[in-house]
């Protein structure tokens, strides 16, 4: 299986972000991370195949489950860092969908990366070795 290099970055930030919350006694738990893993990786390949239905379906997915992290750190006056990163990641899933609705899949390719770039942000913050 040939490792795809533009999808490594994206993986190690999920999974990053799994690893800081199961940490942290959450109620963002496993699974809400391990599907926001899913849908961060189909909408990086639907992006790349310009599949704009599946890929629309997984960014509105994205806004909608960051909306929820945003919520649940808001709570915890100790990650408030995490809130603005949560919401950045969401406005970035937001500008992805915008672009795939436009048809602009350069676009929504580069707003994907910056999630993906968010996310590692985020966990070099909050991610404990």
């Amino acid at each position: 299986m040939k490792l795809n290099r533009k999808r490594l970055p994206l993986a190690l930030c999920v999974l990053l972000l799994a690893g800081a919350a199961a940490s942290a006694d959450v109620d963002v738990d496993g699974d809400l991370m391990r599907g926001i893993d899913d849908s961060a990786k189909s909408l990086d390949s639907d992006v790349a195949m310009k599949d704009a239905k599946a890929a629309a379906a997984e960014a509105r997915t994205l806004v909608e489950t960051f909306a929820k992290v945003e919520s649940h750190y808001g709570q915890k006056p100790e990650t408030a860092d995490a809130v603005g990163f949560a919401h950045h990641t969401q406005e970035l899933a937001a500008q992805a969908l915008k672009a795939i609705e436009a048809n602009d899949f350069d676009a929504a390719g580069e707003a994907v990366a910056q999630l993906t770039r968010s996310c590692k942000n985020c966990h070099d913050v909050y991610k404990k070795d």
